[in-house]
């Protein structure tokens, strides 16, 4: 099942990487500009997100020395 799996992923490659690539070269420089603006500010979030928990993480460690 994984073999036929692979096997068909490899023989569609080419025609989606194609097709990705004329999607992708069909977009003016105002597309690309919200596209990593809206990347920017997920990779923001999720940093926030991490470090606040690694903060709370380090707060526990602290106060089971106590």
């Amino acid at each position: 099942m994984k073999e036929e799996f692979a096997a068909s992923a490899a023989r569609a490659t080419p025609v989606v990487g194609g097709n990705f690539w004329l999607w992708l070269s069909h977009h003016d420089i105002n597309w690309w500009v919200a596209v990593a603006t809206l990347a920017y500010i997920g990779a923001s979030f999720v940093f926030a997100w991490r470090k606040d928990r690694r903060d709370r993480c380090a707060g526990k460690r602290e106060h089971a020395h106590d």
